[in-house]
């Protein structure tokens, strides 16, 4: 796998029920990780604030298709929608049409133009 395929994203969460919340994005982490080419799925909490993020790694946007299309979009995941706010998106790699119609606001970056690989 080289690292120019990978795709990552950190997403901008507001919280409105912090226990509820850590539940699911626990269920959510247990799912993604049997997912074929996730590499991170990690959760950040300041439950002073309320504020979260999500960082997410995967080998590729074939990868990030699989995802997108499991139980954490179809099933596991859609109590988040209760629970918080998705408020924005940022987007590292390059991914194609895959988000032509993203759900949330999200800023795609693409691939680094330095990075420590090169």
């Amino acid at each position: 796998m080289r690292s120019d395929e990978e795709v990552r994203f950190v997403i901008e969460i507001e919280v409105s029920d912090v226990e509820r919340f850590k539940a699911i994005a626990a269920e959510c982490s247990a799912v993604s990780r049997e997912e074929p080419g996730t590499l991170v799925y990690d959760w950040y909490l300041d439950e002073a604030t309320g504020r979260a993020r999500l960082y997410e790694a995967y080998e590729s946007v074939d990868a990030v298709r699989v995802h997108s299309a499991g139980r954490v979009f179809t099933e596991v995941g859609l109590p988040l929608m209760e629970v918080c706010t998705f408020v924005h998106v940022d987007c590292f790699g390059e991914v194609g049409d895959l988000l032509d119609a993203p759900f949330w606001p999200t800023t795609v970056w693409g691939s680094a133009f330095v990075s420590s690989n090169d």
